[in-house]
């Protein structure tokens, strides 16, 4: 079940992430291709707070665009959500077993997100590929701030498997992914060891636009290594701390 705050953040994400005003149906339905379900009421009544609190503007009958004020709180709704994720996943996990099933689960997306990488390369549509080099966009703006950008990583692979075309490959990595699970400490891990996640999105992103298949799952595959050897690395840093 979904709080208030997460149905605020995926509303206000979504007008955040459309290039024109957009309506309360569609809206309903691109939050529930994320995953959460919310009657196109419940929308509706958001809507009205957020007009209320100066957070969106209504455009006649086309929809609501997003103010400079509902983005700054769309930014305060998703670092109160990642500090709770850090304290939850970081205060108590991140020990010798996590490490050992961060690894695994990464091995496993190395051998499917690699194949998906390549197929997306042969099938993604403009529409998807101009979503991904949006949400590149708003990781290096993220980055840039030093915030985590870890909702816009999740949305990159998971339109990265859409565009593949292949639906068993996009619920195994879905499996595999566990809805985000590790995503928050992978990405703390990450500026732990000082890596750079941006430049291994831009290749991916580099070889979608050529529609280079083999650079697709090149470009992944040593996402993915980069991302084993960070954690790799984290300990190793940890382990030298504490001796």
């Amino acid at each position: 079940m979904t709080t208030k705050e997460e149905q605020e953040q995926a509303v206000l994400a979504i007008i955040h992430r459309s290039d024109e005003p957009i309506g309360s149906g569609s809206i309903r339905d691109k939050v529930a291709d994320r995953g959460i379900q919310i009657s196109e009421a419940t929308v509706g009544r958001l809507l009205k707070e957020f007009d209320s609190n100066g957070y969106t503007e209504k455009r006649g009958y086309q929809g609501r665009i997003l103010t400079e004020k509902g983005y700054l709180r769309l930014c305060e709704l998703k670092h109160r959500r990642e500090r709770e994720c850090l304290t939850l996943e970081l205060a108590n996990s991140l020990c010798l077993e996590t490490r050992k099933n961060m690894i695994d689960l990464l091995v496993a997306r190395r051998a499917i997100e690699g194949e998906i990488s390549a197929l997306a390369a042969q099938n993604i549509t403009a529409e998807e590929l101009k979503d991904i080099e949006k949400i590149l966009e708003h990781q290096i703006l993220h980055y840039e701030r030093g915030e985590y950008a870890v909702e816009q990583d999740l949305d990159f692979h998971r339109i990265l498997a859409k565009a593949a075309r292949n639906q068993v490959l996009e619920k195994a990595i879905s499996l595999i992914r566990q809805e985000g699970r590790h995503s928050t400490s992978l990405e703390f891990i990450r500026r732990q060891v000082r890596s750079g996640l941006i430049e291994d999105h831009k290749k991916i992103v580099l070889a979608l636009r050529e529609g280079n298949s083999v650079k697709a799952r090149q470009a992944m595959n040593e996402h993915i290594e980069n991302l084993i050897k960070d954690i790799e690395c984290y300990w190793l840093q940890k382990d030298s701390d504490s001796n």
